[in-house]
């Protein structure tokens, strides 16, 4: 205790000493050395003259764009991995249901390729009910006793076209001309249409061309008809 009042004297003497009011006098001027004053304090305060020198100034953090690594960097590499991966499994995913797609139609036509023909085409001909070939050949007979064998050819193309349509081959529609019936037996019969075109050519001169037709023109179809209706049988 004796030591420290003993410095603080000494420190008021140094105070006077180096000019200024006298130390009775708080009033008068202070022309003091700042940091000789601040030296004087800290030797009264502390023995240990570490603990007045200046304050250390804070530590800027260092940078790591030098030789340390960059975190970001490596979190941008890991999202940029996790996208690829993610797009890679879409991919694989949309490979594998368009292959199992493209595999199922396949199979599909290839079974419709591989049903008879007579099958597929049975379930998209037209029949007309409102008569039976059977009673168009028994019109047909009747024309022919009466000497009418223009209309007797007549009657057995739309029996040997009904005919047709029930062994699935051609559609059976009302107002539907020759032509139409030629082109359809050539899509779906080549090997029939010939003996197809020379019966509707017979029938065509005769009903349309206004040819002279006899009996012989009415057996000649009658034996055309047969043997279109023997080779669609055949090719069953």
């Amino acid at each position: 205790m004796n030591l420290l009042v003993a410095r603080l004297s000494n420190a008021r003497a140094v105070a006077w000493w180096f000019g200024g009011a006298p130390p009775d006098d708080p009033l008068g001027p202070i022309e003091q050395d700042v940091d000789a004053v601040r030296d004087e304090a800290c030797k009264v305060v502390s023995e240990n003259q570490s603990s007045c020198s200046p304050p250390k100034p804070t530590p800027t953090p260092t940078s790591r764009t030098g030789g340390g690594f960059d975190l970001s960097l490596l979190s941008l590499l890991l999202w940029v991995l996790l996208i690829a991966a993610v797009l890679l499994l879409v991919a694989v995913i949309a490979n594998r249901v368009g292959g199992r797609s493209s595999r199922a139609k396949h199979a599909r036509d290839t079974a419709a390729d591989d049903l008879p023909e007579d099958d597929v085409e049975e379930r998209v001909v037209a029949i007309d009910r409102s008569r039976e070939p059977f009673d168009w050949r028994a019109e047909a007979d009747e024309h022919r006793r009466a000497g009418r064998f223009r209309e007797a050819l007549r009657c057995r193309y739309r029996a040997l076209v009904g005919d047709l349509a029930r062994r699935g081959v051609i559609d059976e529609i009302p107002g539907r001309t020759t032509g139409e019936h030629r082109l359809q037996m050539h899509e779906v019969r080549p090997a029939v249409a010939p003996l197809f075109d020379e019966a509707a050519e017979l029938f065509d001169g005769a009903w349309y061309g206004h040819y002279d037709v006899d009996e012989h023109d009415d057996d000649r179809f009658v034996v055309l008809a047969g043997q279109v209706m023997n080779a669609a049988e055949a090719r069953r």
